[in-house]
């Protein structure tokens, strides 16, 4: 029986110390055919016969150029990222290659404010003349003192009637529209004299005037505000005139006669705030 020899028997001076042939795939490239089992006919016996193996090694080819150009490009990764250990999931990212070719340059840029005016909250609708009267029926009248002009509520009957004061009820259309709450102005008929709720101070308690505008509707937004009221209609079909600048203050009369018409607190229990349009 032919012997097969050892491995450190097989001369390896046929191999290459090149780098790239240590990466070939010597499976496919080592072969053996029935071309080398050489057999002898026995012509005695068969206890005669005998047999040969000539084993033969092959040098392998050269790797293929695919698997040296990915032998090169991990050589170069390498030596980009000076000698770093290579990431498990990947050879490289894009921040490899991306810190040699791109730097950082500051940005400089100019801010600049554009202001516009900011839209009437306010709009004039129509203006329409009414009589008013508190729900007791008291009118509503002017009384001139000097340095100034009130409205008083009062009793009015038969030419006394004539006292009584037309009230120009000027309606405008808010943003956002709320159908029960409709800001008005209020002005006496055939004079400029326009209510009008101010206050001193943030501190003061407001106050219900009469003030001389030659032209209203060429007031906006914060010029427009102290001239306007909601004017609110409840079930009872009464109307209350709630002051726009000072939220929760209304137009109110006393229970007595000649007594001038203020602003009230909603909270207040004596004082009149529910009015009559006709």
């Amino acid at each position: 029986m032919a012997e097969v020899p050892e491995l450190n028997v097989i001369s390896m001076d046929n191999y290459s110390e090149n780098q790239e042939q240590f990466y070939a795939d010597f499976s496919c490239e080592m072969k053996t055919s029935l071309k080398h089992l050489e057999w002898t006919p026995c012509h005695t016996s068969w206890s005669s016969c005998s047999f040969g193996i000539k084993p033969e090694i092959r040098k392998p080819k050269k790797p293929l150029h695919s698997f040296k150009k990915v032998i090169m490009l991990v050589v170069v990764v390498e030596k980009l990222k000076g000698g770093k250990r290579c990431n498990k999931q990947s050879f490289f990212d894009d921040s490899d290659l991306l810190d040699h070719i791109l730097v950082e340059e500051e940005i400089t840029f100019n801010t600049t404010e554009e202001l516009n005016a900011s839209p009437p909250k306010f709009r004039y609708s129509k203006t329409t003349v009414h009589i008013i009267r508190d729900y007791r029926q008291k009118c509503l009248a002017l009384q001139e003192v000097p340095g100034g002009a009130h409205l008083v509520a009062l009793f009015l009957q038969g030419k006394n009637l004539e006292l009584e004061a037309k009230i120009n009820v000027g309606t405008y259309i808010s943003a956002p529209l709320v159908e029960e709450k409709r800001p008005v102005t209020l002005s006496l008929a055939g004079r400029n004299l326009f209510l009008s709720c101010i206050a001193e101070d943030t501190n003061s308690t407001p106050v219900l005037s009469l003030e001389e505008v030659t032209n209203i509707r060429e007031k906006m937004n914060n010029d427009l505000l102290p001239f306007l009221f909601y004017k609110t209609q409840n079930t009872s079909d009464n109307t209350t005139f709630e002051s726009v600048a000072f939220p929760g203050w209304y137009i109110s009369t006393s229970q007595q006669e000649h007594q001038f018409v203020q602003m009230k607190p909603q909270g207040d229990q004596v004082f009149i705030r529910d009015f009559v349009i006709l």
